[in-house]
């Protein structure tokens, strides 16, 4: 029951970093840190300390893991020999991999388009869609270990070495299940003391309602749910009395679109930039697969721009 934590902790010291545990593993950073954090409470030691800003294994996690790549082994020599294929461990280093990295919400809109290409291009290899927030992810790409990126355009960002193409404007909105006592609401300082849930972490919508809190000085928004997703997110919201911000209003298209409604507030959100990031200097044979993606990126965007189609509000 622990064989996906003990990969992950074997990626964490073999990588260096939680971050590039989540990259190798296609997993979201969280995703790492509460399996350690699991692991932690299921033996009751600790497997990580703090040295100046970074964590790094304790003897007990150096042991663990060795301890996994052993089990791993011998796990390995149970397996039919009849029945070759990639093992999970190494199958982001053994296949043909396109590493794709995507703000939540930007694979949503952008993954199956993305997953088309590359299937066109190779019907085998792996796609891996690590989620992160926008300077994670482009750091990742700079270093090589992302093929490409979608994510917001941070402010002051300059893509040395790296192309970027806009894809489409942001344009947040508050959300709430309809019914909600708060439904009607035509400003932030309505709703000011509401409980708030937010898809990801840093640089997610989360930032967004906290940033025009602040503009408005008005006190910092009550974040009481983090999701993973915002498909979890919008099931959150339409169970619940929590608001939350979606960055674009095509996510509520689908199930949710009948219990959940988009709020009249006539402040306007913080809206961010949206764009398609990839390294100039890519050789082949992912050269060509960035290219078809690139171009069938840029044309969705030409078709649709910014005129996605959008959900009627609901009176309330």
């Amino acid at each position: 029951m622990y064989l996906k934590q003990l990969w992950y902790l074997n990626l964490v010291v073999s990588k260096g970093s939680f971050l590039a545990a989540a990259r190798e593993a296609g997993v979201s950073q969280p995703a790492v840190t509460q399996a350690m954090q699991a692991l932690e409470r299921e033996w009751g030691i600790a497997l990580f300390e703090k040295v100046g800003r970074k964590k790094v294994p304790t003897p007990a996690a150096l042991l663990a893991a060795q301890r996994a790549v052993d089990l791993h082994a011998k796990l390995e020599g149970l397996a039919p020999r009849d029945e070759p294929g990639p093992s999970k461990w190494t199958l982001g280093r053994d296949a043909a991999t396109f590493r794709t990295g995507m703000a939540p919400a930007a694979a949503l809109l952008y993954g199956p388009l993305i997953e088309h290409i590359w299937r066109e291009h190779d019907p085998q290899g792996l796609l891996q869609i690590v989620s992160g927030s926008a300077p994670e992810l482009l750091d990742a790409l700079h270093s090589k270990e992302l093929d490409l990126v979608v994510a917001p355009r941070p402010r002051r960002y300059e893509a040395a070495g790296i192309s970027v193409h806009p894809l489409h404007t942001s344009t947040p909105t508050v959300c709430a299940r309809i019914n909600h006592p708060l439904a009607s609401a035509t400003s932030l300082k309505e709703i000011e003391a509401a409980g708030w849930a937010v898809a990801g972490r840093a640089g997610t919508a989360g930032n967004v309602i906290e940033e025009a809190h602040q503009v408005r000085r008005l006190p910092k928004p009550r974040i009481l749910v983090q999701c993973a997703d915002y498909s979890a997110l919008l099931n959150l919201i339409a169970n619940s009395d929590l608001l939350c911000v979606v960055p674009h209003p095509i996510l509520l298209h689908g199930r949710e679109s009948a219990v959940v409604c988009a709020l009249r507030i006539r402040e306007g959100l913080p809206q961010y930039e949206v764009c398609v990031f990839w390294a100039t200097d890519h050789h082949e044979p992912k050269a060509a697969a960035i290219e078809a993606i690139v171009a069938a990126l840029k044309g969705r965007n030409d078709q649709s721009g910014s005129s996605w189609s959008c959900p009627v509000f609901t009176d309330t």
